[in-house]
C-alpha cells in the first residue's frame, strides 16, 4: 500500500512538470574564463530608464575631512528614492576620494594605527583633482556636470543647483550599459551603446567608471564624539577607471560619430584581480580588502571633450 501511495506521488510530480511551459531564453551561468573576455556580454542586462536625462554629481571628498560627512548625507538624500523630490532619480552620484584630506595615514590623533591607512584615492581621481583644481578650493566641494558655474560648489547648495539643471535640460544621448560577471575570475565585460537624438556641437568622450556602494570604513567627523567614525558608510565610491590595470583612462574614449539617429557601441573588460596596479584584489596594507563586486556598479557619462561637460550619465549595477 505504502509503495503503492509512492508510485502515484512521482506519477503526478512528472506529469506536473511535464505540462510546464518551456523557457525560450533562460538565463545561463555564468562562463567559466581566465581571461578577459572578448566578445560582447552574454548575459544582457540595462538600465530601465535609460531614456531619461541623468546629470553627474560628484562629492569631492577625504576620509580626512572633517565636514564631509555633512556633505556626504546631502549627496545620499539626493538619490535616494525617498528623497522627496522625484528629479533625484535623475542624479548619478559618486564619491570622488582624492587630494591632501584622502592621503592615507597611521598617526591621526586618538585613532587606532591602522584607522586611516586604507587608500581610496584612484588613478582617475587624481588626475581630476589636479584637472579641476580641487585643492585649491578645499573639501568637501562638488562638480555637477563638472561645467562653468557647476564647478566646485558648495555642498549647501547642491540640492538647488541639481533641480535647477535637470528642470532646463533635455536628453540629447541614450546610453545602454550591457554586462557579463565572470565571478570566480572577478572579471567583467561590458557592452557600451550610446544612441544619439540631437545635434551636438565639438567632440565628445565615453567615460566609463567602477564604483563600489557600501563602503564601511573609518571617517573623521567633526560632529560626532572622538571626532571620528569608525562605521562610517561611504556610497558609490570611485574605484577606477575602464582601460588599463595602472589605473585606465580618466579622460575616455573618444566617440567618432555623434550625428542624430546614429548609435555607436564600445566594448570594455575590467579585471578585479588587476585593476588599480592590483588595488582591486587588495592584500595590501594601502588597500587590506579586496573590491566587494556585489556592492560595484558601472558608471558611464558622455562629456564634451573641449569643455569636460557631461551631457549624460548612467549607471548600473554589475551582474
Amino acid at each position: 500500500m505504502k509503495f503503492k501511495n509512492i508510485f502515484w506521488r512521482i506519477l503526478t510530480i512528472a506529469i506536473t512538470f511535464s505540462s510546464c511551459d518551456v523557457i525560450t531564453n533562460p538565463i545561463l551561468p555564468h562562463q567559466q574564463n581566465s581571461t578577459l573576455p572578448n566578445a560582447p556580454p552574454t548575459y544582457r542586462d540595462s538600465s530601465t530608464s535609460a531614456y531619461t536625462y541623468k546629470l553627474l554629481l560628484e562629492d569631492c571628498m577625504g576620509d580626512l575631512c572633517s565636514n564631509c560627512p555633512s556633505a556626504a548625507a546631502i549627496a545620499d538624500t539626493l538619490i535616494s528614492p525617498t528623497g522627496g523630490n522625484p528629479n533625484y532619480a535623475q542624479v548619478i552620484m559618486m564619491e570622488d576620494q582624492m587630494g591632501f584630506d584622502a592621503i592615507p595615514t597611521n598617526s591621526y590623533s586618538g585613532a587606532p594605527s591602522y584607522a586611516f591607512t586604507t587608500d581610496y584615492r584612484s588613478a582617475a581621481g587624481n588626475a581630476w583633482c589636479i584637472m579641476f583644481g580641487i585643492n585649491a578650493d578645499g573639501y568637501p566641494t562638488g562638480l555637477i556636470n563638472r561645467l562653468g558655474s557647476a564647478k566646485n560648489i558648495t555642498y549647501l547648495n547642491w540640492q538647488d543647483s541639481v533641480s535647477k539643471i535637470i528642470q532646463r535640460t533635455t536628453q540629447s544621448v541614450v546610453i545602454n550599459i550591457h554586462d557579463s560577471c565572470w565571478v570566480p575570475q572577478r572579471i567583467i565585460g561590458v557592452e557600451f551603446q550610446l544612441t544619439f537624438l540631437k545635434p551636438l556641437s565639438g567632440n565628445y568622450s565615453l567615460e566609463t567608471l567602477i564604483v563600489e556602494n557600501h563602503i564601511v570604513s573609518w571617517q573623521v567627523d567633526q560632529y560626532v564624539n572622538g571626532g571620528f567614525d569608525s562605521t562610517f558608510v561611504h556610497s558609490n565610491v570611485l574605484r577606477g577607471a575602464f582601460g588599463n590595470n595602472a589605473g585606465g583612462l580618466p579622460w575616455g574614449t573618444a566617440i567618432p560619430n555623434t550625428t542624430p539617429g546614429s548609435t555607436w557601441t564600445s566594448y570594455q573588460t575590467y579585471d578585479f584581480n588587476k585593476g588599480e596596479n592590483g588595488n582591486a584584489a587588495g592584500g595590501t596594507s594601502a588597500n587590506p580588502t579586496p573590491w566587494n563586486m556585489a556592492n560595484c556598479y558601472i558608471v558611464a557619462f558622455v562629456f564634451n571633450s573641449q569643455t569636460y561637460q557631461v551631457i549624460q550619465a548612467e549607471m548600473i549595477k554589475v551582474e
